[in-house]
């Protein structure tokens, strides 16, 4: 029996160092290893004053959840000292909507920069007049706020359409309606939509480039597209309303004619913790297609990393 137990120890022990390695990695580093995604978006159709035109996509802050203010803050600042052209905001800015001082975090952005935003599920979770206190901050802030419609900017001194739908996730979106604004003769450059299912509903070959964000990546990624095992079925035994929901969940895709980017996120959501899901801060650059390469619906043709990361750290991400 003593003999047993001297064999078993080791293997208990190296259980527990290994359980609390885990722990220690999916409740204080991964939420805080931010992860600055720098993407070359390549376009067939795109016009010569459009090359090397810079966006900078935020999602998901959550701010006032689990995560600090100070590295949301960090992460405003890495998009904002890339001189992006534009700015993408696409949505849920606070935790469960609950309204909360959060300093100069949806404010102070360059001036001569366009930020342009959409709402998030978490946003209209917010009572009326929290949801009205967030519109007036992003306002007041110089925020063009893209609900159901779509807008004409002035990107590095070219005009362009933008495309903004409200939340697909409840229920808030119209893109018959946010697509009525865009002229019949013009594609717009940008579609922001919290969730990736708006593009299920896209106009076929209306939209260059559209980025989401609303899945953090999975944020707790079991499977290799970041979806949720059993999430209906766990729905459906809670009794939650069916939801729309994507069937891509991170990455970029090729759909309808149009390059989607899905960020993981910069908080989190329900579950304090992520794992191979980093936060993310994505960067991208916009240049012309090559006229060869891989088949026209395949994206890789049109999307390349800039600063891709060791195999073990893309696994972790």
């Amino acid at each position: 029996m003593h003999r047993s137990w001297k064999r078993v120890c080791p293997i208990f022990g190296g259980l527990t160092a290994a359980c609390v390695a885990l722990a220690i990695y999916i409740l204080r580093i991964a939420p805080r290893w931010l992860e600055v995604v720098r993407l070359r978006v390549s376009i067939p159709v795109l016009p010569d004053s459009m090359v090397g035109l810079r966006i900078a996509h935020l999602s998901d802050f959550h701010a006032g959840g689990s995560i600090p203010l100070e590295f949301l803050r960090r992460a405003k600042a890495i998009a904002i000292a890339d001189s992006p052209d534009v700015i993408a905001l696409t949505g849920d800015f606070y935790d469960e909507g609950v309204y909360s001082d959060v300093g100069n975090l949806f404010t102070d952005w360059p001036d001569d920069v366009p930020v342009l935003a959409v709402l998030g599920n978490h946003d209209h979770r917010a009572t009326p007049e929290a949801l009205a206190l967030l519109h007036d901050e992003l306002q007041s802030a110089g925020v063009q706020m893209l609900s159901n419609r779509a807008v004409r900017v002035m990107l590095a001194g070219v005009p362009s359409w933008v495309v903004g739908v409200d939340d697909p996730f409840s229920w808030n979106s119209d893109e018959t309606r946010a697509f009525e604004d865009l002229p019949a003769d013009a594609d717009a450059l940008l579609y922001l939509a919290h969730s990736p299912v708006a593009i299920e509903s896209l106009p076929v070959g209306r939209v260059l480039l559209m980025l989401s964000g609303h899945t953090h990546g999975g944020q707790v990624r079991l499977t290799p597209d970041g979806r949720v095992p059993f999430i209906r079925p766990i729905r459906r035994l809670r009794g939650v309303p069916a939801r729309p929901d994507p069937d891509v969940h991170r990455g970029v895709h090729w759909r309808r004619g149009a390059i989607l980017v899905i960020s993981n996120g910069l908080g989190l959501s329900k579950m304090p913790w992520r794992f191979r899901t980093r936060p993310q801060v994505i960067l991208i650059t916009l240049d012309r297609a090559a006229e060869d390469g891989p088949p026209c619906d395949d994206v890789d043709r049109y999307v390349e990393r800039l600063n891709p990361t060791r195999r073990w750290v893309r696994w972790l991400s």
